[in-house]
C-alpha cells in the first residue's frame, strides 16, 4: 500500500502536534511515559528509511489530540 507525499506530510503535522501537546502537559497521558512517548513520535514523524509514517504513531497522535473519551 502506497501513500501520497501529501498524506505524509499531514501526518508528520499531526505527530508534531502530539509531540506538542505531550511537551504541554497533555493530562490524558500519565506524566511518566510524556517525555519517551513524545521522543518516539518526534522519531516517527521523520518516518522510516523509506520516509513512511507509522500508521501506528499517526493512531497515537489522533488520540492524543482528540476530545475527552467516553470511557
Amino acid at each position: 500500500m502506497s501513500s501520497s507525499p501529501f498524506a505524509e506530510r499531514d501526518s508528520a503535522v499531526l505527530l508534531h502536534q502530539a509531540v506538542e501537546s505531550l511537551r504541554q502537559g497533555n493530562h490524558r497521558v500519565d506524566i511518566a511515559v510524556r517525555g519517551p512517548l513524545a521522543e518516539w513520535l518526534e522519531d516517527a514523524a521523520e518516518g522510516d528509511d523509506e520516509g513512511v509514517i507509522s500508521p501506528y504513531a499517526v493512531a497515537v497522535a489522533e488520540s492524543l489530540l482528540s476530545g475527552p473519551s467516553a470511557v
